[in-house]
């Protein structure tokens, strides 16, 4: 999937039901990667640096409701972001994990009950789908499939011992400016 900038061009039917008859549209790429998290079944892990996009995120708040396992890693100065959606995982009970190493947490990749990497330039934002020069990749071939599910699990036990230090001050604001 290559996103451009006029992927804008598709911004006007991204909430409605119109097909555009576009192969590139960024609205079908936008609802294919949509799919692949409401698929999940098993387990879900989703290493962003920043993830605002609304439609994403409440398909990953939705696919922990029905009982899938899911883990989620952010950059812990991106988290902070108004836009990101961390205060919906939060206070949906979905796990995320920060770090704050003075580097930037900058992996851009979900992993769908360890079968389908999704993986590419593009942050899960609006901008991602629909004004940047983008990537993204959906794969089930194991010999792509295993380093990612082998960096997440070990940033995901590197990041454990950090999270909650960082997750607790940086949710407080942000609950209370989402109204909830």
């Amino acid at each position: 999937m290559f996103f451009s900038n006029e992927s804008n061009l598709c911004r006007a039917h991204a909430s409605s039901d119109e097909i555009c008859l576009k192969d590139c549209c960024p609205v079908r790429y936008l609802r294919e990667v949509e799919s692949y998290i409401n698929r999940a079944e098993r387990s879900l892990d989703v290493c962003m640096y920043i993830l605002s996009c609304q439609l994403l995120s409440n398909a990953i708040v939705n696919a922990h409701k029905r009982g899938v396992f899911v883990r989620i890693i952010m950059d812990r100065h991106m988290a902070s972001n108004e836009s990101a959606q961390t205060a919906l995982f939060y206070n949906n009970g979905v796990p995320i994990r920060l770090k704050d190493l003075g580097v930037l947490m900058h992996h851009k990749f979900a992993i769908v009950d360890n079968d389908i990497v999704i993986t590419g330039s593009m942050n899960w934002t609006m901008s991602g789908f629909f004004g940047n020069f983008e990537n993204l990749l959906v794969t089930n071939h194991r010999l792509l499939l295993q380093p990612f599910i082998d960096e997440f699990d070990s940033l995901w036990k590197t990041f454990s011992n950090f999270s909650n230090m960082y997750l607790e001050p940086l949710i407080e604001p942000l609950v209370a400016n989402s109204g909830q």
